[in-house]
This record gives C-alpha cells, structure tokens and sequence, in this order.
C-alpha cells in the first residue's frame, strides 16, 4: 500500500485538530461545557472525536489561545469564565452568534463600534484614494434600489462600512472590522430598514451623509456622520431585539 503523501498527510491533521477545537468550542460558547467545569479526560475526547492524543493536545493549546480554557496540573482542563474568552477571535464570535445574540451582546457591539468606526470614516477622510471613493459609493448605491432585499441591504451595509475601515489608512482598524463582521450582520439583519420606506430613505441620507463628508475630506464631519448612523442602527437593532428577543444568524448568508 503506498504511504500518504506529506501534504495529505498534514490535511487530515489539519482536519482533526479543526474538528476538535470547533466541537469543544461550540459546546463550551453554548454552555454545553459549563464554565468553571473541567473538561472530560483525555481518552474520553479521544474517543468521542476519534483523534490521537497529540491532534487533542494541539487542539486543546488552540482552545487555550482563544481563552476559552485553560490546563491546570492534576486538576485537568478548565473552562474559564466568558470574560476570558477572546471576542476578536472569529470562531469565538461565530459560536456566540449561533448561540443566539442578546441585549448586552448588541450593547457591547454598540460600545466597540463607537469606538472605532467613526475614527474610521475620519481617518478615511484624510486619507482616501479615488479608489476608495469609489468603492464606498458603489456600495452606496447598492443598498438603494427601491426594490430591495433585506439580505440585499444587509450586503451593501457591510460592503460600504467595510470600504470605509479600508480607506482609513489603518491596517488595525481593517482587521478588526473583519473579524467582527459577523457580529455587524446579525446587528443589521435586526436594523435592515426596507420594510419602512421613511426609514429607508433616512438610512440612505444618513449613509450618503458620511460619504459625502469623506469626498469633501471633512473628518470631523464623517465622524460625526458615522455616530450618527451607529446610532440610529443601535436604536432599531434594540426595538427589533425586544420584539424577537432570540436570533439565529446564518453564518452562510454572509460569506461564512
């Protein structure tokens, strides 16, 4: 019988260290494994996901890396408390989300996203490009049609905020919008305004409103814009979120 080759071979490694660090995430994200608890032994998670002990321990230093658990000597591995747990990690903010979001999740969405995209859309101000311009009214002109979707508007909402991390000039800024931008849809897919026509057409003039500050290289402006907007989504998102008070987001909707 001829031998794997060394590219394959890494593959199905890669796969079964995939396989165990999302089923042990998703389980303690979803409180499957209660924080405080310990983990099962290690022939117990052996078993359960069919892996060696070498695939479980390189999982388990992954898991560790995100704050999820942490190894303790003769005690075993413990599931650390929320707070912990690294929210820029992608998979972590995945998982959160199929676990359903709540008010403080969008609330601390809320606090981040004032934090950074209106430093954003200033610094897009000074340092954009023609290309860049175009970019963000493409995606402006996306979310507009007068027959649109809502999967259509949350799509060109997250192009044009995209757009915008990217033409600030700031490669940390750009990062971090990506990794949270899961989290931005499930917010938009509360706040989309294409049932209300009023709120619709404000949408588009509060949208219109920071690019036009970012053409015109007016900073103060395109902050002041962005608030706004975050604003307003917050607003809805939490009147939507009291109506529908437990979400599924599905991850495959945007690109996930």
């Amino acid at each position: 019988m001829n031998s794997p080759q060394p590219g394959f071979a890494s593959s199905l490694s890669r796969s079964a260290h995939d396989l165990v660090v999302h089923g042990i995430g998703r389980r303690i994200v979803a409180g499957q494994y209660p924080i405080g608890s310990t983990l099962p032994g290690d022939a117990e998670l052996t078993e359960r996901f069919s892996v060696s002990r070498s695939v479980l321990r390189e999982a388990l230093k992954t898991l560790a890396a995100k704050g999820l658990v942490e190894p303790k000597t003769k005690v075993g591995t413990r599931i650390l408390e929320e707070k912990r747990w690294n929210m820029f990690d992608a998979d972590i903010l995945s998982w959160r989300l199929q676990r359903g979001a709540d008010a403080p999740f969008f609330e601390n969405l809320f606090d981040i996203r004032q934090a950074l995209e209106p430093l954003a859309a200033a610094s897009a101000a000074l340092r954009r490009s023609e290309e860049d311009i175009c970019q963000i009214e493409a995606a402006w002109h996306r979310m507009g049609p007068p027959d649109q979707t809502r999967e259509g508007f949350i799509a060109a909402d997250l192009a044009f905020h995209r757009a915008i991390l990217g033409a600030s000039g700031n490669p940390f800024l750009h990062s971090i919008g990506s990794v949270i931008e899961t989290a931005l849809a499930a917010a938009f897919a509360l706040s989309a305004p294409v049932d209300d026509p009023e709120r619709f057409a404000l949408a588009l003039r509060q949208h219109r409103a920071i690019l036009d500050a970012i053409v015109a290289r007016d900073a103060g402006a395109a902050s002041d814009a962005m608030s706004v907007v975050i604003f307003e989504g917050t607003r809805w998102t939490s009147m939507e979120w009291r109506a529908a008070p437990s979400i599924a987001i599905t991850l495959k909707l945007f690109g996930r």
